[in-house]
């Protein structure tokens, strides 16, 4: 158990580090919210359906977890190529422990992130319809980033160059945020998105 807090603690470490990371993910959210959210809002408005912000802002935060959740396997294979997994995984601990670690470390960081984004969105005029589904879309966002960053990190330690990583992962990412038919149940979706 103190192997999966020391893992999960230096993703912890290595994300506060690097703080311009953070102002850039805050800076490309604004920049997204800005230019679709306020720039379609008019049009949006005119078709009947109300602020486009609203409506894009809960993407925006969920998509942010996503691709930072499903990208934290290229830190594995960066600790591969600089020898730290190397000394990991000599270590008298179960790999299991090692892979939980470092994936509920990466989850928090991109929990982190989504909620840093969910911070911005708010600045920029969202705001939540009910503060009770809060709590409920945490644990949906909390979810998402173990799954995929489980996924990522069960990807990045099978492939062993960086450019079969990505071309994986951007795959993945396409199919997920692409294909609105992953969100729907079968019975309630079109006829024509079963195929």
């Amino acid at each position: 158990m103190q192997a999966i807090y020391i893992l999960w603690l230096r993703e912890l470490k290595r994300y506060t580090r690097f703080a311009g990371a953070n102002s850039r993910l805050a800076g490309a959210a604004a920049v997204v919210l800005l230019v679709l959210g306020f720039g379609l809002g008019p049009v949006f408005q005119k078709a009947g359906g109300g602020s486009y912000l609203q409506f894009m802002a809960p993407g925006v935060i969920a998509m942010t977890v996503l691709f930072s959740s499903m990208f934290s396997g290229i830190a594995l294979w960066w600790d591969r190529q600089f020898g730290f997994l190397k000394e990991t995984l000599v270590a008298p601990v179960p790999r299991i422990q090692i892979m939980l670690g470092r994936t509920c470390g990466a989850a928090t960081v991109a929990l982190l992130q989504g909620t840093l984004v969910a911070i911005v969105c708010v600045i920029a005029g969202f705001r939540p319809v009910s503060v009770a589904a809060l709590p409920a879309a945490f644990l949906f966002l909390a979810m998402i980033a173990l799954v995929f960053t489980a996924l990522g990190t069960t990807i990045g330690s099978t492939l062993k160059d960086m450019q079969g990583f990505q071309l994986v992962m951007i795959s993945w990412y396409c199919r997920f945020s692409f294909f609105p038919e992953l969100c729907f149940h079968w019975n309630i979706s079109p006829r024509r998105w079963w195929y």
